[in-house]
């Protein structure tokens, strides 16, 4: 009986995982989306100034456990409005940092939103907003699935049950 109850916890922890990992996963998919609706006003409002590429940031791919890691960097632009606004926002990716710090101190076309979203010119074109859709029809696939899953187990669970309770009556003939 101990274990089985500590099956069942086992059971409705991973239940509350999965759904919990699932509300993540929207939660995740709606800022992003909300950050890109800023962006892609941005762009349809069309003002364009000049910012200014200001610094190098390195970053790496990977971890030292487990997997190689790369390093990479960076560019980050930033424009500062009359009100005090600042827009800023990286760009490139180089293997090398003198690459990368050769765009410092050059200027960059961007546009501008309201509270300090911005997107360079040249990357407008290629702005996707589809990874919120991406990220809200994999948690809704998973819900899905999984709720489909318990259902069937259910029904199964509940079948056999039935079956086993209707083979240990008493026969009214014997």
């Amino acid at each position: 009986m101990e274990y089985e109850k500590k099956q069942k916890i086992k059971f409705i922890a991973f239940v509350i995982f999965i759904y919990v990992f699932c509300a993540f996963l929207c939660l995740l998919g709606v800022v992003h989306y909300l950050d890109d609706h800023e962006t892609k006003e941005a762009i349809k409002e069309g003002v364009i100034v000049e910012g200014k590429y200001v610094k190098v940031i390195s970053r790496t791919n990977g971890s030292s456990k487990g997997w190689v890691s790369s390093r990479y960097y960076v560019v980050r632009y930033e424009y500062i409005n009359e009100n005090g606004i600042k827009y800023e926002g990286e760009v490139g990716v180089f293997q090398k940092r003198e690459d990368a710090e050769s765009y410092i101190g050059n200027k960059v076309d961007i546009y501008i939103g309201s509270n300090g979203h911005s997107i360079p010119v040249f990357q407008a074109d290629d702005f996707n907003e589809n990874f919120f859709w991406w990220l809200m029809g994999i948690a809704i696939g998973i819900a899905v699935c999984f709720t489909t899953g318990l259902i069937i187990w259910g029904v199964i669970k509940y079948k056999r049950k039935n079956d086993d309770t209707c083979e240990n009556t008493p026969s009214e003939n014997v």
